[in-house]
C-alpha cells in the first residue's frame, strides 16, 4: 500500500478506539501476528498487518496487509 492509500480509509473498517481495534484483531484470531495500529486523518484507528506470514494467514481479507 502506498501512503496515498492510507490517507483514504473509505474502504477500511476503522475503529473509534485502540481497544476496539484490538478486540477486532483478537476476534479475527490474528493477535499473534505482527501488526501496528495506524490513525486515519479523521482520527479513526485501524490495524495494519506486516509481513508475508500475515498474508499467508489471510489477514488481507479483513485488514490492510503489507509485505
Amino acid at each position: 500500500m502506498t501512503a496515498e492509500q492510507f490517507t483514504c480509509t473509505r474502504y477500511l473498517r476503522t475503529y473509534a478506539s485502540k481497544a476496539n481495534a484490538k478486540k477486532a484483531v483478537e476476534k479475527a484470531g490474528f493477535s499473534d501476528l505482527p501488526h501496528v495500529f495506524a490513525v486515519s486523518d479523521c482520527g479513526r484507528i485501524f490495524p495494519v498487518f506486516i509481513g508475508e506470514r500475515c498474508a499467508q494467514e489471510g489477514t488481507h481479507f479483513n485488514f490492510p496487509t503489507i509485505h
